[in-house]
């Protein structure tokens, strides 16, 4: 027995190997980790983390920095050779996470990551809300009901699941539960796959694959976005469809289970992340309604001195609209959130939300919010102003640049609460019983009319889809499509009011 075996050439070929193959992994693990980096800047730079839906990115931020550096301290270990070497590489993660982020980079809406999602929540004693539940991979805690979501994507519309698994894993896997003779159907037949993935007894029968579809297909039908279950999407990287008649039966079995199948052989080059960076970014504002809806919240936001001026801070102000002058002077809500967003789009706004400004504005403006009032809603004094006029004194009162054609006047509307009600789902009805008269004619009347509602009245945003998704919509019904200011302004208040 050579006793330096450690110092032959078969052993130094070995590490050089090993140097050669970390090296790679290491390189692609960066790039990952960059990549990811660009990203998070970017969301909260747009302070994506503070709206109605906050995105959540910690767990794959960890991730990719945690396998970065289990890596980079595998190479630096001059200990580390043959055997526990391989086995340290192959237990690398890379694969997976090269997979999971180029299927995020073909997506867009990015809301979460690895968050687990349940269908027996109260029976398991879970809190969580309908959002999920962000936990570390083999946490005890999840629960027998629980299926693990990927990627969160399209706003929380579209739930995607990665798989790395191998054809031969998968054949193997058929092999064990004894279905290798699955395919041999007489007179070349195809298996009948349809199936019922609420019924849990059947999930011991089934591949891992075909087990988290099922899965998967329950949570959504548990934890629906804005009245409707989130479509599931399976990446499957490492296998090809329409090769192996037992693979295409577990992708069969998977799409039986109403998910989507993108397979090795059908996924389009990674795009690369200059090109799609803001797609990734969650923006509601992508699907705007030609007209906007109007709520009363952001009249006030539109016409409030601390929204168009640099505003002192008096003694005698109210601690929140001390707040939102100190929250104004790092970030203005007019040219960050309201400008962009309103752009060139008509506005409109109900009679009610018109009636509300106005009683708030007589009670509480300083003269220029009174003007403002004015020219926004087109009305007293400037109800016959040409539009070009209306414009020109608006941004005489403002130190910030209007959107070019940005229309005014608002168009005062009869709100039809009546008639509303006669274009909306069932389920309009449990939501009325939680609103205000007031809320309820501003919301429903942008419902109804298919109109975009611009608030920001997170509270009732938040109400409304919680309604919506206990009562559940019915297919080609929609809720309210609500764009959410993470930001309020309050009217800064005549001389005289008081803490």
């Amino acid at each position: 027995m050579n006793s330096s075996g450690s110092n032959s050439p078969s052993s130094a070929n070995e590490a050089e190997d090993f140097q050669s193959t970390m090296s790679d992994l290491i390189s692609r693990c960066k790039t990952l980790h960059e990549e990811v980096e660009i990203y998070v800047a970017e969301v909260e730079a747009k302070k994506l983390t503070k709206t109605q839906s906050p995105v959540e990115y910690r767990s794959i931020r960890n991730d990719f920095k945690n396998e970065l550096l289990f890596l980079q301290k595998l190479a630096d270990d001059s200990k580390i050779n043959g055997e526990k070497a391989k086995h340290y590489v192959v237990s690398s993660n890379i694969v997976y996470y090269e997979g999971l982020w180029n299927a995020a980079k073909r997506s867009e809406g990015l809301l979460s990551f690895r968050k687990y999602f349940f269908w027996n929540r109260q029976e398991e004693g879970h809190r969580a809300a309908y959002q999920g539940l962000s936990l570390g991979k083999g946490s005890q805690v999840k629960g027998k009901s629980a299926a693990l979501v990927d990627i969160v994507a399209k706003d929380g519309l579209e739930w995607i699941r990665v798989s790395t698994a191998s054809e031969k894993r998968l054949l193997f896997d058929l092999a064990k539960l004894g279905w290798q003779n699955d395919s041999d159907e007489e007179d070349g037949e195809e298996m009948d796959v349809r199936e019922d993935p609420m019924n849990e007894e059947d999930d011991e029968d089934e591949v891992e694959v075909v087990k988290h579809a099922r899965q998967l297909a329950r949570a959504a039908k548990a934890n629906p976005i804005r009245g409707h279950s989130p479509k599931v999407r399976f990446v499957l990287t490492r296998v090809h469809s329409g090769k192996v008649k037992e693979i295409d039966m577990i992708l069969n079995k998977i799409r039986a289970t109403g998910a989507i199948v993108q397979c090795a052989n059908e996924l389009s080059p990674a795009p690369s992340l200059s090109e799609i960076l803001l797609n990734l970014l969650v923006d509601r504002s992508r699907t705007l309604s030609d007209t906007l809806n109007i709520d009363c919240t952001i009249l006030l936001a539109l016409i409030s001195d601390i929204s168009h001026s640099n505003c002192p801070i008096l003694d005698w102000y109210p601690g929140e609209v001390r707040a939102q002058i100190t929250e104004e002077e790092k970030e203005k809500l007019l040219p960050t959130h309201l400008y962009p967003t309103i752009g060139s789009h008509h506005m409109v706004c109900t009679q009610e939300a018109a009636d509300q400004m106005n009683l708030i504005v007589d009670t509480l403006a300083t003269d220029t919010e009174k003007t403002r009032a004015d020219l926004l809603l087109g009305q007293r004094e400037h109800a016959s102003t040409p539009q070009a006029e209306l414009r020109k004194l608006w941004q005489d009162l403002s130190n910030h640049t209007m959107p070019e054609n940005f229309q005014l006047p608002i168009k005062v509307m009869p709100s039809n609460v009546e008639e509303s009600f006669k274009k909306l789902p069932k389920v309009a009805e449990a939501v009325a019983r939680e609103l205000s008269p007031l809320n309820t004619a501003i919301f429903f009347y942008g419902w109804a009319n298919k109109l975009t509602t611009l608030s920001s009245n997170r509270t009732r945003a938040r109400q409304i889809e919680h309604v919506i998704n206990q009562g559940g919509l019915k297919d080609g019904e929609a809720g309210p499509h609500v764009w959410l200011c993470g930001e309020s302004r309050s009217l800064i208040a005549k001389h005289g009011r008081r803490k």
